[in-house]
């Protein structure tokens, strides 16, 4: 029986779809989709899912594994590929793999090390020490006597929930005092995130020395055998950086200007993590800082990262989640050559804390030049926090122009327009 299946895990968005009909055409067969889904997460009313017919959905109860076994079995000699969009769903992978024997896949300990902060870090630093900062893992129980854990760690520190994504509770330190309130306050809250996240760990976090740089990101394939090939970086500039609340990231810009070599080590940097962490054919999401030491690490995800499918679509024409099939079904990404536009990435938050009263110019900004799309998460009536205090962006969106003086003349826009109101 020839394989023909595709297994995507909890969400099934668009241009999985048009990856799965390209493949198919270029291999002069049908595929077709299998979307299973978390019991827990089934119920969600914001999923992805295929509007054409061609993935078929299962709900399965992943912790149960005679169900997880049994919804999985009549796809053993058909199944081709299994991929995994968001962080979220990187643990549900974890226990779908032992019953996928028979296709290529990442390890369960290698998505593990991928998820888990404390463990990323110590596998980076066993593999090189160079590629990450002092860091100390710490749960609730520590608390009484964290002092004595980081005594000879200098500030600033960052805090970071040990599996969370967005730069969600991530909070800079420049004091013991200002470091126990932190912490007081993560733990105070972070089992609510955690949950509001589906993320089914013990919550805990990392305090590690604050990087001092630029930061970037690259989205490397990584091949069966180990071949990695890395995509154009993105530079991220965080909120943090510009002097605003939070770390998360206030704008992206691709392509970057970065001198070749600066770009090479960067990729060097990239490619010894993603050995550290023992991945294959997977995607991976590469969080850098450019520091005066050097390249360093901030985190490593086996998965597309947010934002980049479109990212890269408009300046490079990257079909990235047709690369990204391709590595998981045993095969190598198509890369690209020179730049087409310029593009950027906007996140958007209240300027302070409260209840959304309302959100205006969201619709003006839309027909601004450059705006690939425009999204509103939030109605008037809606808690605004900041990304520090667990909140979730307001606005998001992608702008692209072959002119980059445009295109930066339409991002300022959008944000001159978008006005969130808040009491």
């Amino acid at each position: 029986m020839a394989r023909d299946t595709i297994l995507s895990i909890n969400v099934v968005e668009k241009p999985l779809v048009e990856a799965v009909q390209k493949h198919a055409k270029e291999m002069g067969r049908e595929l077709k989709g299998l979307m299973l889904v978390d019991v827990t997460y089934a119920d969600q009313p914001d999923r992805p899912r295929d509007t054409t017919g061609l993935f078929e959905e299962i709900v399965c109860d992943f912790n149960n594994l005679d169900a997880l076994q049994q919804a999985l079995k009549p796809y053993m000699d058909s199944l081709l590929a299994v991929t995994c969009r968001y962080e979220s769903a990187i643990q549900p992978l974890r226990k779908v793999i032992p019953f996928l024997p028979y296709i290529p896949a990442p390890t369960e300990t290698s998505l593990l090390w991928s998820t888990e902060k404390p463990m990323m870090r110590d596998r980076l630093a066993a593999y090189n020490p160079a590629l990450v900062p002092r860091y100390k893992y710490i749960e609730a129980k520590d608390l009484s006597n964290v002092l004595d854990h980081i005594k000879d760690f200098s500030y600033p520190l960052i805090v970071k929930p040990s599996c969370l994504a967005e730069a969600l509770l991530v909070t800079r330190c420049d004091t013991e005092a200002e470091l126990l309130a932190c912490l007081d306050n993560t733990f105070s809250i972070i089992t609510d995130i955690y949950k509001r996240e589906h993320r089914t760990a013990e919550p805990s976090v990392l305090i590690e020395e604050m990087m001092q740089g630029d930061m970037y990101s690259t989205d490397a394939y990584v091949t069966t055998d180990g071949q990695i090939f890395c995509l154009p970086l993105v530079k991220v500039i965080t909120a943090h950086s510009i002097g605003l609340p939070g770390f998360y990231s206030y704008r992206h810009i691709i392509p970057v200007d970065l001198p070749t070599e600066e770009i090479e080590a960067a990729f060097e940097v990239s490619r010894q993590s993603i050995r550290a962490l023992n991945l294959r054919a997977t995607t991976t999401h590469i969080e850098l800082f450019q520091t005066p030491d050097g390249w360093k690490i901030i985190e490593v995800g086996a998965r597309i990262g947010g934002y980049r499918e479109p990212l890269y679509r408009e300046a490079f024409g990257v079909e990235h989640f047709y690369n990204d099939l391709a590595v998981r079904m045993g095969g190598v990404p198509t890369m690209p050559d020179a730049p087409l536009r310029h593009a950027a990435g906007v996140n958007i938050y209240a300027d302070t804390e409260g209840t959304i009263q309302a959100i205006t110019g969201f619709e003006e900004a839309q027909k601004l030049n450059s705006v690939v799309f425009l999204a509103v998460h939030a109605v008037p009536g809606d808690k605004a926090l900041f990304a520090s205090n667990g909140g979730q962006l307001i606005v998001d969106g992608i702008l692209s122009n072959e002119d980059p003086e445009e295109l930066e003349r339409d991002v300022a826009k959008v944000r001159e327009l978008i006005k969130i109101d808040v009491k």
